[in-house]
């Protein structure tokens, strides 16, 4: 009787162990599937942001660019403006 008992539990010890695999199994795969999804996703948000990170850098250029031309500009008209007013200065003061 006593290895009838232990037999029965050997068998529903495989039983639970084969049905338990299988669902890992089918649960492994189908979490493979999302990971993989999931990672198509990262891969391509990740393409997105890299484009539009370099689109800022390049609209970033161009407007350090034209501040730059403008106090060049501002600058230039500052030099100019003194220079006239020195030698306004000077030719008054020569008279």
């Amino acid at each position: 009787m006593k290895k009838v008992i232990l037999a029965l539990a050997f068998l529903f010890t495989l039983n639970v162990m084969f049905v338990s695999c299988r669902e890992t199994n089918k649960e492994t795969e189908s979490t493979t599937e999302e990971t993989s999804e999931v990672q198509k996703e990262v891969e391509n948000t990740a393409e997105e942001a890299l484009k539009e990170a370099e689109e800022i850098e390049k609209e970033a250029e161009k407007a350090v660019k034209e501040a730059g031309e403008e106090v060049e500009s501002t600058l230039d008209k500052a030099v100019k403006k003194d220079n006239k007013e020195t030698e306004t200065e000077g030719g008054e003061q020569t008279s």
